[in-house]
């Protein structure tokens, strides 16, 4: 994730809400702490989104509005022709306002869905940003790494993966559940060390609704190749800039 990324996503990020436990505002923010540019940016976002808050819960309401909505809405009536198009405007003007509003300050930000998850995911792969904790083609050592960052290490990886060169691995954070992320390389680019493989593993009980099937689902989300599935206490996710043929030979 390079600054102008970061920006792109903390433009709808919240201070003192649960956003930061989402895991694309908490690799922004992550940067933003070795960033100083981007921490400054971050910094004047925050306040300004503070002081409006402010100005919100400050505005109280007007005296006399019952009477005036009431009032209006008998003129509305007696003056049809008249009054309807300035209403209309109006009720449009209130209507995109709501929209927006809702938007930004009502998008659920707890959803633990199984198809939340693997959107998630696959959002990270499309963005090319997901970034490694830990470069090492040693999948013991990846292992004890995820166990030590308390995310899941007891995976286990079908035959295809097991044959495929792995490049590192990284954990972090989805609505507060603990996700391990092993990276491979599929030998089809010129950089070897490149990951364009990635498996997303978490535990069932942090879903809501997780795959019943055992045996790999193919899926296209976003327009990106995707297999899941379900082993043990375990839910996989496996993602790829393959075609979604290609991407049956590691599963």
């Amino acid at each position: 994730m390079n600054n102008q990324e970061a920006k792109e996503i903390l433009r709808l990020y919240r201070p003192g809400t649960p956003d930061q436990d989402d895991p694309d505002f908490a690799a922004a923010l992550d940067l933003a702490k070795r960033d100083p540019e981007l921490a400054r940016w971050l910094a004047e976002h925050c306040s300004i989104h503070e002081a409006l808050r402010r100005k919100f819960k400050a505005i109280a309401v007007p005296e006399g509005l019952r009477e005036q909505i009431v009032s209006e809405r008998r003129a509305r009536f007696s003056h049809p022709l008249r009054r309807k198009a300035p209403l209309l405007a109006v009720a449009a003007a209130l209507f995109l306002l709501l929209i927006g509003i809702t938007r930004l300050y009502l998008r659920p930000r707890d959803d633990t869905s199984f198809s939340n998850f693997i959107s998630g995911m696959s959002g990270k792969v499309q963005r090319q940003y997901p970034a490694m904790d830990l470069e090492t083609s040693d999948m013991q050592q990846i292992r004890r790494f995820l166990a030590k960052m308390q995310a899941r290490a007891d995976y286990i990886l079908p035959a295809g993966l097991q044959k495929t060169t792995v490049t590192g691995c990284a954990a972090f954070s989805w609505f507060g559940k603990r996700v391990s992320m092993v990276c491979f390389n599929s030998g089809t680019n010129s950089k070897p060390k490149t990951p364009d493989l990635y498996l997303f593993v978490i535990d069932r009980s942090d879903l809501r609704h997780p795959p019943a099937a055992a045996e790999p689902q193919p899926s296209l989300v976003n327009g990106l190749p995707t297999a899941s599935w379900r082993s043990g206490n375990n839910v996989y996710v496996l993602a790829g800039s393959e075609d979604e043929a290609s991407l049956r030979k590691y599963y």
